[in-house]
């Protein structure tokens, strides 16, 4: 099953495998199916380099509802 909503967040850095970080986010009482995903920022930056499908899809459907630039 999909999800009707793609949620993604960019971390500073996370102990947690990336399967499991979302699982403390509640996301039932959205009124749509959604998946979280939770990446740290050097995992972010390599997918950017690395030019991954995924980022680049991201780059073209992507509606940024809240951005905040992440410190070095």
């Amino acid at each position: 099953m999909g999800s009707d909503l793609d949620i993604v967040a960019v971390v500073e850095d996370s102990d947690a495998a990336f399967e499991r970080r979302s699982l403390a986010w509640d996301l039932t009482p959205l009124p749509v199916q959604a998946e979280l995903l939770m990446y740290t920022k050097d995992e972010w930056e390599k997918l950017q380099v690395e030019g991954a499908r995924f980022v680049r899809t991201l780059q073209h459907e992507t509606i940024w509802v809240y951005e905040r630039e992440l410190t070095s």
